[in-house]
Protein backbone atom coordinates (compact mmCIF):
# COMPACT_ATOMS: atom_id res chain seq x y z
CA UNK A 1 0.00 0.00 0.00
CA UNK A 2 2.78 2.25 0.68
CA UNK A 3 2.68 3.98 -3.27
CA UNK A 4 -0.97 4.59 -3.16
CA UNK A 5 -0.70 6.12 -0.13
CA UNK A 6 1.98 8.48 -0.47
CA UNK A 7 -0.03 9.13 -3.90
CA UNK A 8 -3.00 10.12 -1.49
CA UNK A 9 -1.15 11.80 1.12
CA UNK A 10 0.60 14.01 -1.52
CA UNK A 11 -2.44 14.90 -3.25
CA UNK A 12 -4.07 15.65 0.12
CA UNK A 13 -1.03 17.77 0.85
CA UNK A 14 -1.36 19.91 -2.15
CA UNK A 15 -4.65 20.69 -2.10
CA UNK A 16 -4.16 21.98 1.39
CA UNK A 17 -0.89 24.32 0.72
CA UNK A 18 -1.50 24.98 -2.55
CA UNK A 19 1.09 28.07 -1.82
CA UNK A 20 3.73 26.15 -0.81
CA UNK A 21 3.78 24.21 -3.87
CA UNK A 22 3.42 27.01 -5.91
CA UNK A 23 6.65 28.49 -4.24
CA UNK A 24 9.09 25.94 -3.73
CA UNK A 25 7.71 24.56 -7.30
CA UNK A 26 8.45 21.03 -8.26
CA UNK A 27 11.81 20.74 -6.36
CA UNK A 28 9.72 21.45 -3.71
CA UNK A 29 7.39 18.89 -4.34
CA UNK A 30 10.07 16.20 -4.55
CA UNK A 31 11.17 17.28 -0.90
CA UNK A 32 7.30 16.54 0.39
CA UNK A 33 7.67 13.17 -1.24
CA UNK A 34 10.53 12.34 0.24
CA UNK A 35 9.72 13.82 3.77
CA UNK A 36 5.84 11.79 2.94
CA UNK A 37 8.20 8.70 2.79
CA UNK A 38 10.03 8.83 5.86
CA UNK A 39 7.17 9.44 7.76
CA UNK A 40 5.95 5.76 7.12
CA UNK A 41 9.78 4.77 7.27
CA UNK A 42 9.58 5.96 11.05
CA UNK A 43 6.16 4.30 11.70
CA UNK A 44 7.36 1.39 10.54
CA UNK A 45 9.82 0.57 13.36
CA UNK A 46 7.19 1.57 15.68
CA UNK A 47 4.21 -0.59 14.59
CA UNK A 48 7.31 -3.64 14.69
CA UNK A 49 8.54 -3.01 18.09
CA UNK A 50 5.45 -1.26 20.25
CA UNK A 51 7.98 1.75 20.97
CA UNK A 52 6.55 5.22 19.59
CA UNK A 53 9.25 7.03 20.75
CA UNK A 54 11.54 6.68 17.88
CA UNK A 55 8.75 7.88 16.19
CA UNK A 56 8.03 11.21 18.05
CA UNK A 57 11.86 12.31 18.27
CA UNK A 58 11.93 12.24 14.51
CA UNK A 59 8.57 14.26 14.40
CA UNK A 60 10.22 16.33 17.03
CA UNK A 61 13.33 16.77 14.47
CA UNK A 62 11.32 17.35 10.92
CA UNK A 63 10.06 19.75 12.49
CA UNK A 64 12.89 22.15 13.77
CA UNK A 65 14.04 21.16 10.35
CA UNK A 66 10.60 22.54 8.55
CA UNK A 67 11.10 25.59 10.81
CA UNK A 68 14.03 26.27 9.83
CA UNK A 69 13.36 26.67 6.03
CA UNK A 70 10.14 28.16 6.92
CA UNK A 71 7.99 25.84 5.58
CA UNK A 72 4.42 25.56 7.67
CA UNK A 73 4.83 23.03 10.27
CA UNK A 74 1.09 22.71 10.02
CA UNK A 75 1.84 20.69 6.64
CA UNK A 76 3.57 17.47 8.71
CA UNK A 77 0.96 17.07 11.22
CA UNK A 78 -2.01 17.27 7.91
CA UNK A 79 0.30 14.87 6.42
CA UNK A 80 -0.14 12.18 9.42
CA UNK A 81 -3.67 12.92 9.33
CA UNK A 82 -4.02 12.05 5.75
CA UNK A 83 -2.33 8.52 6.28
CA UNK A 84 -4.70 7.85 9.41
CA UNK A 85 -7.33 8.92 6.68
CA UNK A 86 -6.00 6.50 3.76
CA UNK A 87 -5.53 3.48 6.56
CA UNK A 88 -8.78 3.60 8.07
CA UNK A 89 -10.32 3.18 4.49
CA UNK A 90 -7.98 0.51 3.41
CA UNK A 91 -7.76 -1.40 6.78
CA UNK A 92 -10.97 -0.85 8.28
CA UNK A 93 -10.15 -2.13 12.23
CA UNK A 94 -6.96 -3.43 10.99
CA UNK A 95 -5.56 -0.08 11.36
CA UNK A 96 -6.05 0.58 14.71
CA UNK A 97 -2.06 0.39 15.60
CA UNK A 98 -1.70 3.04 12.90
CA UNK A 99 -4.16 5.39 13.84
CA UNK A 100 -2.79 5.44 17.70
CA UNK A 101 0.83 5.61 16.81
CA UNK A 102 -0.19 8.75 14.26
CA UNK A 103 -2.56 10.47 17.18
CA UNK A 104 0.61 10.06 19.30
CA UNK A 105 2.44 11.63 16.91
CA UNK A 106 -0.15 14.68 16.32
CA UNK A 107 -0.46 15.00 20.30
CA UNK A 108 3.12 15.47 20.86
CA UNK A 109 3.31 18.26 17.91
CA UNK A 110 0.62 20.23 19.20
CA UNK A 111 2.32 20.36 22.46
CA UNK A 112 5.44 21.50 21.09
CA UNK A 113 7.86 18.90 22.14
CA UNK A 114 11.51 19.92 21.66
CA UNK A 115 13.98 18.59 19.18
CA UNK A 116 15.72 15.30 20.09
CA UNK A 117 19.04 15.70 21.30
CA UNK A 118 20.60 13.09 18.91
CA UNK A 119 24.17 14.25 19.66
CA UNK A 120 23.47 12.89 22.91
CA UNK A 121 25.20 11.01 24.76
CA UNK A 122 28.31 13.02 23.35
CA UNK A 123 31.73 12.24 24.81
CA UNK A 124 32.79 15.30 26.47
CA UNK A 125 34.40 18.10 23.27
CA UNK A 126 37.75 18.74 23.99
CA UNK A 127 39.25 22.61 23.19
CA UNK A 128 40.19 21.69 19.86
CA UNK A 129 36.86 20.16 18.77
CA UNK A 130 34.69 23.60 18.03
CA UNK A 131 37.30 24.74 15.84
CA UNK A 132 37.53 21.71 14.32
CA UNK A 133 34.11 21.94 13.39
CA UNK A 134 34.40 25.24 12.08
CA UNK A 135 37.75 24.94 10.05
CA UNK A 136 36.15 20.91 8.32
CA UNK A 137 32.98 23.20 7.35
CA UNK A 138 35.16 26.20 5.63
CA UNK A 139 37.41 23.27 3.68
CA UNK A 140 40.48 24.34 5.70
CA UNK A 141 42.12 21.18 5.93
CA UNK A 142 45.08 22.63 6.89
CA UNK A 143 43.79 24.03 10.13
CA UNK A 144 41.82 20.78 11.02
CA UNK A 145 44.52 18.53 10.17
CA UNK A 146 46.82 20.47 12.64
CA UNK A 147 43.57 20.93 15.32
CA UNK A 148 43.59 17.15 15.37
CA UNK A 149 47.45 16.27 15.36
CA UNK A 150 47.73 18.91 18.71
CA UNK A 151 45.01 16.65 20.33
CA UNK A 152 46.01 13.11 18.94
CA UNK A 153 49.76 14.19 20.23
CA UNK A 154 48.84 14.95 23.56
CA UNK A 155 46.25 12.05 23.88
CA UNK A 156 48.76 9.30 22.63
CA UNK A 157 45.60 7.83 21.63
CA UNK A 158 43.98 7.77 17.76
CA UNK A 159 40.66 6.65 19.62
CA UNK A 160 40.61 8.91 22.05
CA UNK A 161 41.55 11.93 20.13
CA UNK A 162 39.03 10.47 17.06
CA UNK A 163 35.92 10.69 20.16
CA UNK A 164 37.05 13.65 21.91
CA UNK A 165 37.68 15.61 18.78
CA UNK A 166 35.92 14.46 15.16
CA UNK A 167 32.62 12.98 17.31
CA UNK A 168 31.91 15.73 18.99
CA UNK A 169 32.46 18.03 15.80
CA UNK A 170 30.48 16.10 13.50
CA UNK A 171 27.59 16.13 15.83
CA UNK A 172 27.89 19.97 16.01
CA UNK A 173 27.87 20.22 11.66
CA UNK A 174 24.18 17.32 11.92
CA UNK A 175 23.20 20.39 14.38
CA UNK A 176 24.22 23.28 12.25
CA UNK A 177 22.25 21.65 9.31
CA UNK A 178 18.99 20.85 10.99
CA UNK A 179 18.88 24.29 11.90
CA UNK A 180 19.75 25.39 8.67
CA UNK A 181 22.84 27.06 9.18
CA UNK A 182 25.29 25.13 6.87
CA UNK A 183 24.57 23.31 3.55
CA UNK A 184 24.45 19.73 2.58
CA UNK A 185 27.72 20.45 0.74
CA UNK A 186 29.41 21.95 3.94
CA UNK A 187 28.12 18.34 5.79
CA UNK A 188 30.12 16.10 3.27
CA UNK A 189 33.15 17.97 3.14
CA UNK A 190 33.61 17.84 6.71
CA UNK A 191 32.43 14.08 6.78
CA UNK A 192 34.81 13.56 3.88
CA UNK A 193 37.85 15.83 5.50
CA UNK A 194 37.44 13.86 8.91
CA UNK A 195 37.93 10.44 7.22
CA UNK A 196 41.01 11.31 5.55
CA UNK A 197 42.35 12.55 8.91
CA UNK A 198 41.63 9.51 10.66
CA UNK A 199 43.13 7.47 7.89
CA UNK A 200 46.31 9.48 7.71
CA UNK A 201 46.31 9.35 11.63
CA UNK A 202 45.98 5.26 11.55
CA UNK A 203 49.46 5.41 9.71
CA UNK A 204 50.98 7.66 12.48
CA UNK A 205 49.37 5.41 15.23
CA UNK A 206 50.69 2.39 17.85
CA UNK A 207 49.26 -0.46 17.26
CA UNK A 208 49.07 -2.99 20.21
CA UNK A 209 50.62 -6.92 19.91
CA UNK A 210 48.05 -8.96 18.05
CA UNK A 211 45.82 -10.86 20.31
CA UNK A 212 44.72 -13.56 18.29
CA UNK A 213 41.65 -12.45 17.78
CA UNK A 214 39.09 -10.70 14.59
CA UNK A 215 36.45 -8.80 13.98
CA UNK A 216 34.72 -7.92 11.20
CA UNK A 217 32.58 -4.56 11.31
CA UNK A 218 29.74 -3.59 8.60
CA UNK A 219 26.53 -1.39 8.39
CA UNK A 220 23.25 -3.45 7.88
CA UNK A 221 21.89 -2.80 4.82
CA UNK A 222 20.44 1.10 4.27
CA UNK A 223 22.96 2.64 6.64
CA UNK A 224 25.18 4.76 4.64
CA UNK A 225 26.49 6.17 7.69
CA UNK A 226 29.98 5.23 8.22
CA UNK A 227 32.26 7.29 10.21
CA UNK A 228 31.43 6.35 13.75
CA UNK A 229 31.37 2.71 12.83
CA UNK A 230 35.53 3.39 10.80
CA UNK A 231 36.38 4.87 14.40
CA UNK A 232 35.33 1.80 15.94
CA UNK A 233 36.88 -0.61 13.64
CA UNK A 234 40.28 1.41 13.77
CA UNK A 235 40.08 1.39 17.73
CA UNK A 236 39.79 -2.67 17.79
CA UNK A 237 42.80 -2.57 15.28
CA UNK A 238 44.72 -0.44 17.49
CA UNK A 239 44.11 -2.36 20.74
CA UNK A 240 45.18 -5.53 19.04
CA UNK A 241 42.24 -7.33 17.08
CA UNK A 242 42.65 -7.98 13.45
CA UNK A 243 39.73 -5.69 11.94
CA UNK A 244 37.80 -6.39 8.96
CA UNK A 245 35.69 -3.07 8.27
CA UNK A 246 33.35 -3.58 4.83
CA UNK A 247 31.40 0.23 5.13
CA UNK A 248 28.18 1.49 4.24
CA UNK A 249 25.34 -0.39 2.91
CA UNK A 250 26.43 -3.88 3.55
CA UNK A 251 24.41 -6.57 1.48
CA UNK A 252 23.45 -9.51 3.84
CA UNK A 253 25.00 -11.94 1.32
CA UNK A 254 28.12 -10.36 0.94
CA UNK A 255 28.34 -10.00 5.10
CA UNK A 256 27.64 -13.62 5.17
CA UNK A 257 30.44 -14.72 2.85
CA UNK A 258 33.25 -12.84 4.70
CA UNK A 259 31.78 -14.06 7.98
CA UNK A 260 32.12 -18.07 6.63
CA UNK A 261 35.51 -16.83 4.81
CA UNK A 262 37.47 -15.03 7.64
CA UNK A 263 35.93 -17.09 10.57
CA UNK A 264 35.56 -13.92 13.05
CA UNK A 265 35.20 -13.59 16.61
CA UNK A 266 33.19 -10.94 16.76
CA UNK A 267 30.49 -9.53 14.04
CA UNK A 268 30.01 -5.35 15.12
CA UNK A 269 26.61 -4.27 12.94
CA UNK A 270 25.50 -0.42 12.80
CA UNK A 271 22.07 0.75 12.09
CA UNK A 272 21.87 4.96 12.41
CA UNK A 273 17.77 4.98 11.80
CA UNK A 274 15.30 2.88 13.13
CA UNK A 275 13.72 1.89 9.85
CA UNK A 276 17.11 0.17 9.35
CA UNK A 277 16.31 -2.36 12.66
CA UNK A 278 14.29 -4.76 10.19
CA UNK A 279 17.77 -4.87 7.94
CA UNK A 280 19.74 -5.37 11.47
CA UNK A 281 17.15 -8.07 12.69
CA UNK A 282 17.30 -10.02 9.26
CA UNK A 283 21.15 -9.77 9.34
CA UNK A 284 21.28 -11.12 12.55
CA UNK A 285 18.88 -13.88 11.84
CA UNK A 286 20.61 -15.13 8.75
CA UNK A 287 24.12 -15.03 10.54
CA UNK A 288 23.03 -17.21 13.25
CA UNK A 289 20.52 -19.63 10.96
CA UNK A 290 23.29 -20.39 8.88
CA UNK A 291 26.06 -20.64 11.06
CA UNK A 292 24.17 -22.19 14.10
CA UNK A 293 26.73 -23.12 16.78
CA UNK A 294 29.62 -21.69 14.66
CA UNK A 295 28.29 -18.03 14.79
CA UNK A 296 30.31 -15.68 16.42
CA UNK A 297 29.27 -12.78 19.13
CA UNK A 298 27.36 -10.13 17.42
CA UNK A 299 27.54 -6.69 18.64
CA UNK A 300 25.54 -3.68 17.73
CA UNK A 301 25.91 -0.22 18.03
CA UNK A 302 24.75 3.35 16.17
CA UNK A 303 22.88 6.31 16.39
CA UNK A 304 19.76 4.71 16.89
CA UNK A 305 21.30 2.66 19.83
CA UNK A 306 22.84 5.56 21.51
CA UNK A 307 19.88 7.17 21.73
CA UNK A 308 16.92 4.78 22.18
CA UNK A 309 19.04 1.49 23.78
CA UNK A 310 16.05 -0.25 24.68
CA UNK A 311 15.49 -1.09 20.97
CA UNK A 312 18.43 -3.41 20.71
CA UNK A 313 16.53 -5.57 23.70
CA UNK A 314 14.98 -7.28 21.62
CA UNK A 315 17.63 -8.01 19.18
CA UNK A 316 19.49 -10.64 21.84
CA UNK A 317 22.74 -9.44 20.91
CA UNK A 318 25.43 -7.03 22.74
CA UNK A 319 25.08 -3.61 22.29
CA UNK A 320 28.20 -1.93 22.31
CA UNK A 321 29.26 1.66 23.73
CA UNK A 322 28.21 4.52 22.63
CA UNK A 323 31.64 5.58 20.91
CA UNK A 324 34.57 3.78 19.61
CA UNK A 325 36.83 4.19 23.08
CA UNK A 326 33.92 2.63 25.25
CA UNK A 327 33.30 -0.42 22.37
CA UNK A 328 36.35 -1.36 22.54
CA UNK A 329 37.09 -1.52 26.75
CA UNK A 330 33.01 -3.00 26.87
CA UNK A 331 33.97 -5.64 25.21
CA UNK A 332 37.38 -6.16 27.16
CA UNK A 333 35.31 -5.98 29.90
CA UNK A 334 32.61 -8.59 28.74
CA UNK A 335 35.43 -11.09 27.48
Amino acid sequence: MRPAALHFAMEASARAFPQVFVRFGARGREACAEDMAYHLDFLRPTLETGDVAPFLAYLAWLSQVLRSRSVPTESLSQSLGDFSTFFAQELGADAAPVLAAVAAGQQALQGGMPPPAYDQPCPTPWAESMSFCDAALQGQRKLAAALFGTAFERAGSLAQASVHVIQPALYDVGRRWQTNQVSVAQEHMASALSQTLLAQAMGRAIVAPDNGQRALFACVPGNHHTIGLRMVADAFELDGWSADYLGANTPTSALLAQVGSSRPQLVGLSASLPQQLRSLRECIAALQSSLGDACPRIAVGGLVFNQFPQLASALGVELLGTDAYSAVNQLQTAT
